[in-house]
């Protein structure tokens, strides 16, 4: 990836110029891949372009205390509907991977789960069928037109004071949502913290260069814990796909409870990795956490225009 596309930060640059980047690089990529413009697959193009959507996203929500309420909304909804626009195929691929790795844990899946990868084939197979083109073609235009609205976000400030609010709520709700998850762990509270740590694990690869070793080292934890919380989302995605249809599986509930039994199992063991994470990563208060990024990102900013003037 070019130094124009990276996703990061540089400390030694201003701030509203490096948050345009970033977010020109992430649109232009996406535009890559979803016009053919790459060596990916149609699969693969679904996938890249859906996560240059979040990692859009997850910039848009870093600097949201710049760009005010309304401009948040109006791009991180832009964003989000482009991502909807390319969505069918890589759900049900999702599903037949997350099945795989069932298979590999567990081996042969008992009762209805020796027939759920046919039927999830035959749903992946009518999900492809239709041709891409039209969302293709719609996805294109709201990013070129997404690409042209970056050079009017109102973006000012030039210190870390413009991530400060956006960095702040993004950890402040992930920890209410992981002690609450730790109360009920119930999908539906684990999938919001999931979409939250998925932030917060963009927001550290973002300011990775403030520290490379110790920031490094926290959106690792960061990524390992969203992998976890994913595959959890996965499964319990899998689960409920097989009950809704469950009559192309030959089998009602009765035959789908052995297979519940080793998702419920599979699920509490990710759990208990993921719980183990969380009480590292969010163990301070958010004003902690939040200050100690800024004083980091401080020095690598003294650090660098530093070096820039010896030069």
């Amino acid at each position: 990836m070019s130094s124009s596309r990276s996703f990061r930060l540089n400390p030694g640059e201003p701030v509203p110029d490096e948050v345009r980047r970033v977010a020109h690089g992430r649109i232009d990529h996406a535009l890559d891949e979803v016009l053919g413009r790459s060596d990916s697959t149609r699969e693969e193009a679904v996938h890249e372009a859906r996560k240059d959507m979040k990692k859009l996203r997850a910039l848009l929500r870093l600097v949201r205390g710049e760009l005010g309420d309304p401009v948040y909304s109006s791009e991180n909804a832009s964003a989000r509907d482009t991502a909807r626009e390319l969505a069918g195929v890589r759900d049900a691929d999702v599903m037949l991977a997350t099945l795989g790795d069932l298979e590999e844990r567990y081996g042969e899946l008992p009762g209805a789960g020796r027939r759920l990868r046919p039927a999830l084939v035959a749903h992946r197979f009518r999900t492809s069928a239709g041709s891409l083109t039209p969302a293709s073609k719609a996805a294109a235009e709201s990013l070129s037109e997404a690409r042209d609205r970056v050079a009017d976000w109102p973006l000012e400030t030039d210190g870390f004071e413009a991530f400060e609010e956006g960095l702040g709520r993004i950890y402040r709700h992930g920890r209410r949502d992981f002690l609450a998850a730790q109360k009920l762990p119930s999908a539906e509270l684990i999938h919001e913290w999931r979409e939250r740590t998925k932030d917060l694990w963009y927001h550290l690869s973002l300011l990775e260069d403030t520290w490379k070793p110790v920031v490094s080292a926290l959106s690792d934890e960061a990524h390992e814990l969203s992998d976890r919380l994913g595959d959890d989302h996965d499964l319990a995605v899998l689960l409920d796909w097989a009950y809704r249809h469950a009559g192309e599986l030959d089998g009602a509930d009765p035959v789908l409870r052995s297979f519940d039994a080793i998702v419920d199992h599979r699920r509490r063991e990710l759990q208990v990795e993921a719980f183990a994470y969380g009480a590292r990563l969010y163990s301070d208060k958010p004003s902690i956490f939040v200050g100690r990024l800024e004083g980091w990102w401080d020095g690598a900013r003294h650090a660098r225009r530093a070096e820039a003037a010896r030069r």
